[in-house]
């Protein structure tokens, strides 16, 4: 009986089913094996392709900052010649420096607040006010006053200029504080200092 069944002949409905049940399984073998494996692989190289571009922006951001700051350096000069936080007490200098800075004005006018201590830094608030005949001459003083040898901070800046009838400018007068830093680390006293913690 078994041998008449595997000796029987397939009839065209059945070859033809066989035929196809064969291209289903070609056809499915060729999609497992073949076309996911492509598209898996098309898609790890895709993720490995931005997690690159990803590192590359980034080091292109880091190397943008890093030339920013270079740029900044190189136009505040050498390290060596920033300008520096002098031991307590340093007025005398300080004023030195003010004076320098302020030679090519008009006139102007200075008055200075007792120095408070934080910590170890000491803050000495100077407000100038001065006449020149130029903005650029104002800027040049605020430029020449922030590239001193001592540490400082310009704020509350203010320029009023005073125009003639044809529209050109006669005088400017500004107004500003500046605030030196200075230490008490190394320094032989401490006289003349309000602590802020008790004031």
């Amino acid at each position: 009986m078994a041998n008449r069944l595997m000796s029987r002949a397939f009839t065209k409905r059945e070859k033809i089913m066989l035929l196809v049940l064969a291209v289903v399984l070609v056809a499915a073998s060729y999609y497992l094996f073949v076309v996911q494996n492509v598209a898996n692989t098309k898609a790890s190289n895709a993720a490995q392709l931005q997690e690159v571009q990803d590192q590359i922006a980034a080091q292109d951001t880091v190397a943008a900052m890093r030339e920013k700051m270079q740029s900044e350096l190189e136009k505040m000069g050498q390290v060596e010649k920033l300008p520096v936080i002098a031991t307590y007490d340093n007025l005398r200098n300080e004023l030195d420096q003010l004076n320098a800075a302020l030679a090519s004005t008009s006139s102007y006018d200075l008055k200075l607040t007792q120095p408070v201590l934080t910590g170890e830094t000491v803050r000495r608030v100077v407000t100038l006010t001065f006449t020149t005949p130029s903005y650029d001459a104002a800027t040049a003083v605020l430029e020449a006053l922030q590239n001193g040898k001592y540490r400082c901070v310009i704020t509350d800046f203010s320029m009023t200029g005073k125009m003639l009838a044809d529209g050109t400018i006669e005088s400017v007068s500004s107004t500003l504080n500046v605030t030196y830093y200075e230490t008490i680390a190394g320094s032989a006293n401490t006289n003349g200092l309000q602590d802020k913690k008790s004031s």
